[in-house]
Order: C-alpha cells, then sequence, then structure tokens
C-alpha cells in the first residue's frame, strides 16, 4: 500500500493534534505544512493521533493526496483519512460509560458523549459550549440520563467530564483510583476528563497500526504535549514534546522542540526524519 525511502530512519510519524501541531488558535502554520508534506512526499507514513472524531481532522487530512491512517477518540477507533474505511474500534463498556456519566452528573459537571460520530451533552452550559466549539455544524441533543442515548447503547466511544482546569488533576486521580484498569482515564486538554475503553490507548493504536504497515515501534517517532499522549511516547522508538506541555510530560520524552506557537512539530521532523 505504501512506499517507503529506505535512507529514512523512521518510517511513520505520529502527531497529536491540539497543543501539539496544531497552535493555539487551533490553525496549521505554513511551515508546519510544508514539512508534513515533505515528509509524506519522503515516503514517510503521516498518522495522526487525536482525541478527536474523525470529523475533527480534517485540516490535516485535506493536505494530503493519499489515504493515510487516522487514530482519533484517544485509540478507541482508527481511520483511513480519504476512505473513511474503519481500521479497527474500541468501544466503552455501557455500564462503565454510565456509572463514568452518573458520577459526572452527582458532581453537577459539564459532560460530552460520544457515540461513533454522534455527539450529546448533558447540560449547556459554559463549559459544554467550550467544547461543542470545535465542531460547529454538528447536531448536540441535551441528554439528563445516559438511558436516553437509546441504540448507541453499543457504541459509546468515550465520556468526557469538561470542567475549571484546576479541578481536572484531583478528579483523574479519583477516578483512576475508583475504576482502576476498568477504564482509562486521562486529561487530553487542561478542562477535559476524558474515560475510554481500558483497552483503547494511543499507544495500543500504533501498535495495531504498525501491525498492519509492517512498521516496527524503532521505526516510529511520536509528538505529543498530554498525558494521552504517554502510551505512545512509551511504545515509539523517539519521543519528542513540545516545550508548551507540562514539565513531567517533557521529563517522559526523548527530546523536547519549541512550542506549537514556534512550529516545534516542524522543527524536530526537519532535524530527525528529513535531516
Amino acid at each position: 500500500m505504501f512506499v517507503y525511502n529506505v535512507i529514512m530512519k523512521y518510517k511513520l510519524i505520529a502527531c497529536d493534534l491540539d497543543g501539539t501541531l496544531f497552535n493555539s488558535e487551533f490553525k496549521l502554520s505554513k511551515r508546519t505544512k510544508s514539512v508534513i508534506l515533505r515528509a509524506v512526499d519522503a515516503g514517510v507514513i503521516f498518522v495522526v493521533a487525536t482525541g478527536r472524531p474523525l470529523r475533527g481532522t480534517e485540516l490535516v487530512n485535506n493536505l494530503f493526496e493519499i489515504d493515510l491512517p487516522f487514530i482519533v477518540f484517544n485509540g478507541a477507533a482508527a481511520y483511513m483519512g480519504k476512505s473513511k474505511k474503519l481500521l479497527f474500534e474500541s468501544f466503552l463498556d455501557y455500564e462503565l460509560a454510565k456509572e463514568a456519566f452518573d458520577i459526572g452528573q452527582r458532581l453537577g459537571l459539564g459532560q460530552v458523549v460520544w457515540t461513533d460520530t454522534r455527539l450529546r451533552a448533558n447540560r449547556i452550559c459554559p463549559h459544554t459550549l467550550r467544547y461543542q466549539a470545535f465542531y460547529p455544524d454538528l447536531e448536540v441533543p441535551v441528554i439528563s440520563d445516559f438511558s436516553e442515548i437509546g441504540d448507541d447503547a453499543s457504541c459509546v466511544s468515550k465520556v468526557l467530564w469538561v470542567t475549571d482546569p484546576e479541578r481536572i488533576g484531583p478528579l483523574q486521580a479519583e477516578m483512576s483510583a475508583h475504576f482502576g484498569d476498568k477504564l482509562n482515564c486521562f486529561s487530553s486538554l487542561p478542562f477535559l476528563l476524558e474515560f475510554v475503553s481500558p483497552v483503547a490507548s494511543k499507544g495500543t493504536a500504533l501498535a495495531e497500526i504498525g501491525r498492519l504497515l509492517d512498521i516496527g515501534s524503532h521505526e516510529m517517532i511520536a509528538f505529543g504535549d498530554a498525558y494521552n499522549d504517554v502510551s505512545m511516547f512509551e511504545y515509539v522508538g523517539f519521543s519528542v514534546a513540545v516545550a508548551n506541555a507540562p514539565d513531567d510530560i517533557k521529563q517522559a520524552c526523548d527530546h523536547v522542540t519549541p512550542s506549537n506557537d514556534d512550529d516545534g512539530v516542524a522543527i524536530a521532523i526537519e532535524r530527525f526524519v528529513l535531516s
């Protein structure tokens, strides 16, 4: 399916979007676009690895003329960008998703729920509206009880709590202790706490992509800025954090590149992939 440039040390680039590839205005700079296209033209596979759904990745997908893999929902699913072919998926257990939602309700938190390609919110408030702003063309029904997702009960991709950033850390610690290995719980943006399948992570998704494309972990380089990126940092041969990442994320990486507002990903791709 793909032809690799044999002189390339890394055959696959895995890259987070928000806070990493996208700048603070959620845009791609001219330099970043150019460097990504140079890497793809050289035969490198560019894989977006994001918490967003597939419809939230079109800004990158539209750059390419070829069909490339996209890891979405923090590893709960992966699709080919152009053909929309599903590569794999790992939905949440309904009862565990309901439990996470019910706890959020008791805590009075704003919540959003993805079921495959549909989005629902538990209320209209500044927190949920902030998240919905990422998808302005998407209808977002309001549900007060988890049972209202109806026929989509078998395809819950993730439950998100949306609240003030200072609450996320304590809530993540509490929920990680509560659910243990039953749910994967992490923060992808400062105001989000996400719950996905325990077998879903960017790292496990990259392993599956590598199996499908016959690319080893040592032939992959990954970029990120948040706690949901740690699993792919641990999997790939070389990991890079942008300078705007928290200190403990940067310490978990092999290299720190300039921030997302300073073309950090482009600079590192030029240095480690295209040089």
